[in-house]
């Protein structure tokens, strides 16, 4: 799956992005992969982001995203 961008999630993501509001993360990661997302993945991504070195394209947000769900799906 890795370099595959789900246009939906791109939409949705751009959609929230630019309301020109501040987001929080848990937000992000709704627009990305649907509604209500557990907090142990909103965690997961929160930190991710924190130990970034270097800004990131929506791209590379929503697959980075998508890859910690799928990371965690196969060791849970």
């Amino acid at each position: 799956m890795s370099g595959y961008i789900d246009e939906g999630a791109k939409r949705r993501l751009l959609k929230l992005l630019d309301t020109g509001e501040e987001v929080d993360i848990r937000e992000i990661v709704s627009a990305v992969l649907g509604p209500h997302p557990d907090d142990e993945l909103v965690e997961l991504v929160l930190m991710a982001i924190e130990s970034m070195k270097s800004p990131v394209t929506n791209d590379q947000l929503i697959e980075g995203i998508n890859n910690l769900r799928l990371w965690r799906e196969d060791n849970s």
